[in-house]
């Protein structure tokens, strides 16, 4: 009998020793569960500037941007010089007029809120690219880049809000003629989450190596972008949309 009683308390014991192991180890769970917070949220780049000024960083945006991109020869594609107020000049903003009427002003954007760039090839006189042949697929890339400037500049060179990039002139041209213009609304999707969800190659394609997806993104955010560069009017920059703004 005293056997008996000693063999239940040694049960006793081994319950007692089980159970207090198992609230030990449910106390350190909700403890666990307690420190754990949110995830802090991925950045949105690996790069950003490092000015505090916006005429600063629309500058190296324009830099770390331009140096990116190549030519199959492995020299820079186009050089990106910055113009509107970050140059340093007299700058009125942009005039987007009607399609069918050049004198019908359709909206306006201030210069404080406007950033410009110039996407410049190797000709020093006109900026056309001279290396090569002009294709669809390089044309493809540099939409690429505009696309890429405007997100960095909207991201991080606040209060910019509009975007206008020049492109370098197209076969048989002697002076720029074409634009992509954003505005922030257009790139609001883009700029919620992080930018290699939008463009995943982290080295930027060279012409024709740009993955499918990549491209179909970069043609659904450019395609309604592009504007006719018209001239300047009282130091406002003047663009039109083509005639069919559809195609």
């Amino acid at each position: 009998m005293a056997r008996g009683l000693a063999t239940r308390g040694r049960f006793a014991v081994a319950y007692l020793l089980l159970g207090a192991a198992v609230g030990v180890a449910v106390g350190g769970a909700i403890v666990l569960v307690q420190r754990t917070g949110p995830q802090p949220a991925l950045p949105w780049s690996s790069w950003q500037p490092g000015a505090s000024s916006t005429d600063s960083q629309v500058l190296e945006i324009a830099q770390h941007v331009g140096n990116s991109y190549k030519l199959p020869t492995g020299d820079q594609l186009v050089a990106v010089k910055v113009g509107g107020a970050q140059n340093g000049n007299d700058f009125g903003g942009v005039a987007i007029v009607k399609p069918d009427d050049a004198r019908s002003l359709d909206r306006s954007f201030q210069p404080e809120n406007t950033a410009v760039f110039i996407l410049c090839g190797d000709d020093p006189k006109t900026c056309a690219i001279t290396q090569g042949a002009p294709s669809i697929a390089r044309g493809t890339v540099l939409r690429r880049e505009a696309l890429e400037l405007a997100l960095y500049t909207m991201e991080y060179a606040h209060p910019i809000d509009n975007v206008l990039i020049f492109f370098p002139p197209g076969k048989g041209q002697k002076k720029l003629s074409s634009t992509l213009f954003f505005s922030r609304d257009d790139l609001s999707g883009s700029l919620r989450h992080p930018l290699r969800r939008t463009l995943p190659q982290k080295t930027p394609p060279l012409p024709g190596k740009i993955v499918p997806r990549e491209q179909e993104t970069v043609d659904d955010l450019t395609a309604s972008a592009l504007y006719h560069y018209l001239g300047i009017a009282q130091n406002v920059i003047v663009i039109q949309p083509p005639s069919d703004s559809s195609t």
